[in-house]
């Protein structure tokens, strides 16, 4: 093998694996490491709370993210993404993490997703101003 060639054979090598190196978070957030909710305490209903549905917005960095947001008898009954500017492979994957632990603890008071921070932050906002206005005095 001429000279040549292994420069440039060395250089595809190299570009393979640092983009390999650069895809690692996506991949852990795609495969996903299995959240194990045993050890998660489980949240009382909020009194303050009022029953309905709700339409929770927030802005990250991608744009405006929309997630429903319904309560009964001062519990989360279930969050569901209505439009968003994410991946939508990475944006899902975090969604059902992050809405499997707000509905057990019933609280936004949760870790974001690491390697999905901006995911992570966009549906924590949303679910925060959606109970914002189940907290507001009705009109």
């Amino acid at each position: 093998m001429t000279k040549t060639k292994k420069i440039i054979l060395g250089a595809v090598a190299g570009g393979v694996a640092i983009g390999l190196i650069a895809a690692l978070p996506l991949i852990k957030v795609v495969m996903g490491d299995s959240v194990t909710t045993a050890a998660i305490p489980r949240g009382g209903p909020n009194p303050a709370w009022r029953d309905g549905t709700y339409i929770g917005h927030a802005v990250n960095q991608r744009g405006p993210v929309e997630l429903e947001v319904m309560i009964e008898n001062g519990k989360f009954h279930h969050i569901k993404a209505l439009s968003h500017n994410d991946t939508t492979l990475i944006f899902d994957k975090v969604l059902r993490k992050l809405t499997r632990v707000m509905l057990i603890k019933n609280s936004t008071d949760v870790d974001g997703i690491s390697s999905a921070t901006v995911s992570s932050r966009g549906i924590i906002d949303s679910v925060n101003n959606a109970v914002e206005q189940a907290a507001s005095p009705a009109h």
